[in-house]
């Protein structure tokens, strides 16, 4: 079976960031063995969101579809999600993303957002027939939808949420897009990388794989040392499409094998105060290693991993980086970068 990268990433996304117990890739209902709940309920439901969206945006949601129940029975979810908690679902969660590099197109805007409307209806009606549930949370996620698909699309969704309100459904509909989908779901993850030893989770094995060679160019450096890495040449990408945690990691071990670190400077990155006013981060960006002291311990503040569990080694000592950056740190981070990258 094929899983896309960010049905991946939205599987980990659930797991461990929205607490799902269960989760399921590529959800498809048994049509055969399993019976449908509500039926008669749902293709009224379906007929009201067909009929208020043609006469009020000229929107042919589900085109020339005979049979509403067909349609369900073909429907899948990219990612299905159930909560519990003292052996109830508090929540359950349907899925779908996708991921387009030049932005989200199903071909106009209209047609993208036809479609998009589509599959968050036929979601919460899956939701209904074959869970009997009339509460969850219904996601679109994609990394890049242009303003003028997100537009009518964020407009057309909070038409739809209030009609489904008014058939008493309690279905609460996001479109996590863009800026939202860098915050909320990547970022997040990508802070997981170090903490989550799952083969099951390709995204989070591709991050790790690509820190563990990023970990591996980083040698220590003394006083009498330079550049002890020569196959680095040109500065790392500067991009603000890069996670903020990854632009850090790159540019700081890049600073270190450009020796543009000094004692002193090593000395202030260690100082909760410097680290907070400098570049907003709640924790100081190193802490030194204490050898006598297990690293998993010594990366928890709190009880949560602060810290990135590979030591750099700068001065002959051990230092451990801050993992805890958020994305309002970005721009102070690439000044204070940018200030020592040029310093000569």
């Amino acid at each position: 079976m094929k899983i896309e990268i960010g049905e991946s990433l939205m599987l980990s996304w659930l797991r461990h960031v929205k607490k799902c117990q269960s989760v399921q890739l590529n959800w498809k209902p048994s049509t055969k063995h399993w019976e449908l709940s509500n039926e008669e309920e749902i293709e009224q439901i379906m007929q009201t969101v067909k009929t208020y969206f043609e006469s009020k945006f000229s929107f042919n949601i589900f085109k020339n579809n005979k049979s509403y129940t067909q349609l369900l029975q073909q429907g899948e979810l990219d990612a299905l999600g159930l909560q519990i908690k003292n052996g109830n679902v508090q929540n359950i969660y349907g899925v779908d993303v996708a991921f387009h590099g030049a932005g989200l197109s199903y071909g106009s805007t209209i047609q993208t957002v036809e479609r998009i409307i589509k599959k968050i209806v036929r979601t919460a009606m899956l939701l209904y027939g074959y869970f009997n549930m009339k509460k969850g949370t219904i996601i679109f996620a994609s990394p890049k939808i242009n303003n003028a698909v997100y537009e009518p699309l964020r407009s057309s969704v909070l038409e739809l949420e209030e009609l489904f309100r008014s058939m008493e459904l309690d279905f609460e509909v996001q479109i996590i897009a863009n800026g939202n989908f860098n915050n909320q779901v990547l970022h997040p993850v990508l802070e997981l990388s170090s903490s989550v030893a799952d083969t099951s989770e390709l995204f989070l094995r591709s991050i790790q794989m690509y820190n563990m060679f990023l970990a591996s160019e980083t040698v220590s450096f003394t006083e009498n040392e330079t550049i002890v890495n020569t196959d680095i040449k040109e500065p790392m990408p500067k991009s603000n499409d890069i996670p903020i945690a990854v632009f850090v990691r790159n540019t700081f071990h890049e600073l270190i094998n450009k020796n543009k670190l000094s004692k002193e400077i090593i000395y202030h990155l260690c100082d909760h105060g410097y680290s907070k006013e400098t570049f907003m981060l709640p924790y100081p960006m190193l802490k030194k290693v204490n050898e006598g002291t297990d690293i998993s311990i010594q990366r928890k503040i709190h009880g949560g991993d602060r810290y990135y569990a590979k030591p750099i080694k700068i001065y002959g000592e051990k230092y451990l980086l801050c993992n805890h950056w958020i994305e309002k740190s970005r721009h102070p981070y690439r000044t204070w970068y940018e200030m020592l990258n040029n310093n000569h």
